[in-house]
């Protein structure tokens, strides 16, 4: 049974997560749609720029280990994650007024002023990525540090659903408070609208974070002493990390899982305008379903399934669940069933859901209370370019296939993408099963220690 202090406090920190959804709803959808749609930007420079956050996924490493060994105020996290988010929401602002500035050349019709005010644009994101990771690899870290492995799945599946319920959130708080001008013809009032969004979306943020994080982390002291593990440089801590072969493993089977799971993320949207004749507002609408199935999938997972069969087994469980509804999402398309793709869609989402919250809990069970930090950020850097590949591999893989049935546009294209797809995350939740996080923490704790011993050697 989960405590009310421990819900609780899974609510007040999952408002963090819940900032980093409204972002992205922000940054991807408004920004992108704005930039595509209405001022006409090469999409190209647009996925150029809105993407470059992605590419500095490997600071979070980086950023990890430096939260390890802080020690501003007694605190080792805290510090980073609101340090970030001061740096990201600043960020967010620039981006914003940069996303105009590249708006107002497009429609002068400069086509050189577009492009290095895109570049510029891109810098801005790569700065924004930066501080992202700067923030929510300590954050991560800070799960581990306040929990225990008993508590652990249950503040997964709420920190976590909060993200999801960001999105959503964000989405429509964005959308009452651009108002009439999202209807409008009038590009003026469009772009007016947004300015004061960027304003005044980062001030409710950073608001936000400060009641989530503030007070949780307790002084370094109560949990841990300033002792010798602090002082591991980052070469020692690789090659701590590589002194159990789980962690290349688990680092392996991690890419597997989640390139699978955004596999379709390229294609699914197509899918339902080419084989079923959707409109555009109604494949829009998928990404709904996707996601709530997901949100049920991460919220309840925790609960119910990861305290009774583990996280390794859940994750299997995952696998298999996400696997038949992927084979029915491409049987739904010879069969010519809207309903039955819908339904397919939502089970896949649940699935996906399940097997997220396993991974997520045995990635905070595979970490060092000495070094939380620097395993999560590998994790994180495992994920996020696992996810970017898997969603340009998606489109590759769509007209690669078109070249044997015809056309990228055909269902035999499609569907070879989804069949593949789920095969990956089959395999992957086999493969988790392999996953121990005991003896990892023995291995890792005697690798430690032999580092510590040869230091003081020295």
């Amino acid at each position: 049974m989960v405590s009310s202090r421990l819900l609780f406090l899974a609510l007040r920190l999952g408002l963090f997560q819940a900032c980093l959804g409204a972002l992205a709803v922000l940054t991807l959808g408004i920004f992108n749609r704005l930039l595509i749609d209405d001022f006409q930007v090469p999409a190209v420079l647009t996925a150029l720029a809105l993407g470059c956050q992605q590419l500095v996924a490997f600071t979070r490493v980086w950023f990890g280990k430096r939260s390890d060994q802080c020690r501003w105020g007694g605190l080792r996290r805290t510090p980073f994650i609101l340090g970030g988010a001061i740096a990201f929401c600043l960020l967010f602002w620039l981006a914003g007024s940069t996303v105009l500035w590249v708006a107002s050349a497009a429609q002068a019709g400069d086509n050189a002023a577009v492009l290095w005010r895109s570049l510029l644009l891109a810098f801005v994101f790569l700065l924004y990525g930066t501080a992202i990771s700067a923030s929510s690899t300590p954050f991560a870290a800070l799960l581990v540090d306040i929990t225990n492995e008993r508590e652990r799945p249950a503040l997964v599946s709420v920190v976590w659903s909060m993200l999801t319920v960001g999105i959503v959130v964000g989405a429509i708080v964005a959308s009452r408070f651009l108002g009439s001008a999202c209807a409008s013809s009038d590009l003026s009032l469009v772009v007016a609208a947004v300015r004061q969004l960027t304003v005044a979306a980062p001030l409710v943020i950073f608001g936000l974070i400060l009641l989530a994080v503030v007070g949780v982390e307790p002084p370094l002291a109560a949990t841990l002493t300033a002792s010798k593990t602090q002082e591991l440089g980052f070469g020692q801590s690789i090659k701590l990390l590589r002194a159990d072969p789980q962690v290349t493993y688990f680092f392996c089977v991690l890419c597997l899982f989640t390139f699978s799971l955004f596999l379709q993320e390229a294609v699914l949207e197509p899918y339902g305008g080419a084989v079923f004749n959707m409109t555009l507002c109604e494949t829009t609408r998928l990404n709904a379903l996707w996601g709530m199935g997901t949100l049920v999938g991460i919220a309840s997972t925790g609960f119910l399934l990861v305290p009774r069969l583990g996280p390794q087994r859940t994750a299997l469980v995952g696998g298999v669940i996400s696997a038949i509804f992927l084979v029915a999402i491409a049987a739904s398309g010879a069969l010519g069933s809207v309903l039955v793709f819908k339904f397919a869609l939502v089970l896949f989402g649940y699935g996906a859901g399940v097997g997220t919250n396993a991974c997520l809990t045995l990635m905070l069970g595979l970490t060092s209370p000495q070094l939380a930090g620097t395993f999560i950020g590998l994790w994180g850097l495992a994920q996020a370019y696992s996810r970017g590949f898997a969603t340009v591999a998606g489109g590759g893989l769509l007209s690669l296939f078109g070249g044997f049935f015809g056309s990228q546009n055909s269902y035999g294209a499609y569907a070879s993408v989804f069949l593949l797809q789920a095969v990956g995350l089959l395999l992957a939740g086999i493969l988790l099963l392999r996953v121990d996080t005991a003896l990892f923490q023995q291995r890792v704790q005697r690798a430690l220690g032999d580092l510590l011993a040869l230091d003081l050697d020295a």
